[in-house]
């Protein structure tokens, strides 16, 4: 009994420890993107509303996703990442239009200063037409915005539900 206790703590403490490693490159939203508007102008922007078809997580979940929304997100830069977080709204833009589905942002972020909490990316969803605030854009996924989903790996969270289902899904949305 005190061999299964130590070694069930001992998986416990491996687990808390990698774990960020492991989900660190996780996809947090998925999303064929239609059109990308820049605010205040394209040159130097500090918003951005992204309009298309979206799957993002389920809030505070262990890697689930919500069912494919079409709308769109509205999110102002985060302060210290200004260059990482245009880099993703750049790229973002160049796919606008042609129907792939691309994946930005980490799933998991980090509650506590300690970085020992975790919890997954919570997104609204707006429907066309419908006021909203900017929300600080996602942490950027460290592979930025992801274009191929070679392995599941690298672009599911821990424990969630597979890439490949999710894109098929809201390729499945997309055409509807």
């Amino acid at each position: 009994m005190k061999r299964a206790f130590c070694l069930a703590t001992a998986c416990v403490i491996v687990w808390l420890t990698t774990g960020p490693l492991i989900a660190s490159t996780s996809v947090g939203v998925f999303a064929i993107v239609d059109e990308i508007t820049f605010e205040p102008t394209d040159k130097v922007p500090e918003r951005v509303r992204i309009s298309g078809m979206f799957v993002v997580p389920v809030p505070v979940s262990s890697g689930l996703h919500k069912a494919p929304q079409r709308g769109y997100l509205y999110f102002s830069l985060i302060p210290g990442r200004e260059q990482a977080v245009r880099k993703d709204w750049a790229d973002l833009k160049a796919v606008a239009g042609t129907g792939q589905v691309v994946g930005f942002g980490q799933y998991w972020m980090t509650k506590s200063a300690t970085g020992a909490i975790h919890w997954s990316l919570e997104v609204q969803v707006h429907e066309k037409g419908e006021a909203a605030l900017p929300e600080p854009y996602p942490v950027p996924n460290e592979k930025g915005i992801v274009k191929t989903f070679d392995s599941e790996a690298d672009t599911r969270p821990r424990f969630g539900e597979a890439s490949s289902t999710i894109i098929e899904r809201l390729r499945q949305a997309y055409r509807q």
